[in-house]
């Protein structure tokens, strides 16, 4: 049984798959297997797989569409007791999963590790890249507090395979591919820390994200963040939750005061942004009443 199970979740994206299954290929902790579940609907991948004879590697084809779908198809073929997860488009350190193991070997109620997350490369001027973390300050984490903020995002994270045998999988209906396009990593981490398990950031596991955008490409994307997140705080403020409420709080008071501002000193352009950011908000308030009722599969 390895130490660690990689998992590395990809649809259409064959070179950039490559670039990341090199990255892992090359590291100096060798004690894994790595899954990549490819939901392509051409063949690129496949024949880019193909072209690896490494024992370590499976390749798992699915119909499924969406992130949370895959990697809850990686949680259940994993043979290792603790999952580690990138993107297909990160490129990874060569002692990034030595990193994660040390982690986890010095403290045994660790159960879920977060690293740093840089850009890859300089992008074009005008280009953004999104979902990073650059902190060089250890935390640990056992309590609720804003994911995103304190450890990070989905594009470097590990967790035993026992915390999704307590709180359940990722649920289906939020992240990539959906219509959600995000908070799967969000909703599941809360559930963690809900439960009061211990959870840190390290800035020792490092990845490097590929994933350039147009200033327009990260607006949108910042919208869809905006609508996943604020559904999934609504659920939990819905529950009753303490943190929850203020995020809420905090993140409308941010976009109203963005909105006035615009009015007041801006052009239609910025002004048209900051309405559909608000927008995006309310609806995410209305899907948290919807995602109250949605219950994560079991494992």
């Amino acid at each position: 049984m390895p130490f660690l199970t990689v998992a590395v979740c990809t649809r259409n994206r064959s070179e950039k798959t490559r670039n990341a299954v090199e990255s892992i290929l090359s590291n100096s902790f060798q004690d894994y297997e790595l899954l990549v579940v490819d939901q392509s609907t051409e063949g690129a991948t496949g024949a880019v797989m193909d072209g690896y004879d490494d024992k370590r590697i499976r390749y798992i084809h699915t119909d499924t569409v969406g992130l949370s779908r895959s990697r809850n198809v990686a949680i259940r073929e994993s043979k290792a007791e603790i999952i580690v997860f990138t993107d297909d488009d990160c490129i990874c350190d060569r002692d990034w999963l030595g990193s994660i193991a040390a982690e986890y070997d010095q403290d045994p109620n660790m159960m879920g590790v977060y690293g740093r997350v840089l850009p890859f490369g300089d992008g074009r001027e005008g280009m953004v890249c999104q979902c990073l973390i650059d902190s060089m300050e250890r935390r640990i984490v056992n309590k609720p507090i804003i994911p995103y903020n304190v450890l990070g995002h989905g594009n470097n994270m590990s967790f035993r395979k026992d915390v999704f045998r307590k709180v359940g999988l990722y649920i289906e209906s939020l992240g990539a591919g959906t219509w959600m396009k995000g908070g799967e990593d969000t909703d599941l981490t809360y559930r963690v820390l809900r439960s009061r398990m211990k959870v840190c950031y390290s800035p020792a596991p490092l990845v490097y994200h590929d994933n350039w955008l147009t200033r327009e490409k990260s607006a949108a994307l910042e919208c869809d963040y905006i609508l996943a997140s604020v559904a999934v705080f609504m659920k939990y403020a819905l529950k009753l939750d303490r943190v929850a409420p203020s995020y809420l709080d905090e993140r409308g008071r941010e976009i109203i005061y963005r909105v006035y501002w615009q009015i007041k000193h801006s052009n239609k352009a910025d002004l048209k942004f900051a309405l559909k950011r608000l927008k995006y908000y309310s609806v995410g308030l209305l899907m948290g009443v919807r995602f109250l009722f949605v219950a994560a599969p079991g494992l």
